[in-house]
Formats: structure tokens, C-alpha cells, sequence
């Protein structure tokens, strides 16, 4: 685990970020890492964490405000906008099923179908 006061760890509420986390991370994603990259890995998974803490996501009572500038005043993200679906021809919008299966490499009963990842090698 990196030690400076930039990395705070579990000073923050956090998990330490170490070597045997990074290891466990990429078997669960299915990743292949060298031993000499976890030094490397630790230090960024570090600095993920520090990006999320400074947006105050997942940290109790600021989980739904972003603060835009130090010292500002901030915004709930409910206020954001009003959460409502897009229509057609809007990105996020409906499509049709039969156009987005025709791309894909495996499309069955409308949806994509992929290589098993849970429960087996």
C-alpha cells in the first residue's frame, strides 16, 4: 500500500489498496497483469479512489452533491435534470431490436449472448 499522505487508505473509510487486492481484482475481470506491473496498478487504483473521493460519491451524506469548485456552494444531483426516457432518435433513445442484433456476433430471443464469466473457467 502506498504510505504518503496523498493515499490515505483506510484512513478514509477505504479498503487498502495492496498488491493481493490488485491480484484479486484482475482474476475477478479476467485480466492478465505481470508481477512487475502491480507496483503500477496499486498506484493507479489509489488515484481512482482519490478521484472518487473528491467527487464525493459513496461517502455518506455528500453521496448525492458534486461540488463544482472549492469553497462553491454544491449542486444535488437530483437537480440536476429531470430523470425522463428518450425518445426515438435521441441517443439512449428506443431502438429497434432487430437492427441491434444484426450487428452482433450472437443474437438470441432479442438479446446479445456472450461467453459465460461467472462460475467457470
Amino acid at each position: 500500500m502506498v504510505t504518503d499522505e496523498s493515499h490515505p487508505g483506510t484512513d478514509s473509510g477505504r479498503p487498502p489498496i495492496d498488491a493481493e487486492l490488485v491480484r484479486k481484482t484482475a482474476r475477478l475481470a479476467r485480466l492478465e497483469i505481470d508481477e512487475s506491473e502491480i507496483p503500477q496498478m496499486v498506484e493507479h487504483m489509489e488515484k481512482i479512489l482519490d478521484l472518487v473521493a473528491d467527487l464525493g460519491i459513496g461517502s455518506g451524506s455528500q453521496s448525492d452533491s458534486f461540488s463544482e469548485t472549492e469553497g462553491e456552494s454544491t449542486l444535488p444531483v437530483s437537480e440536476w435534470r429531470e430523470d425522463v426516457a428518450a425518445t426515438e432518435g435521441q441517443p439512449g433513445g428506443p431502438r429497434d431490436p432487430k437492427v441491434l442484433g444484426s450487428n452482433a456476433p450472437d443474437w438470441r430471443d432479442g438479446a446479445f449472448v456472450t461467453p459465460r464469466v461467472v462460475g467457470g473457467d
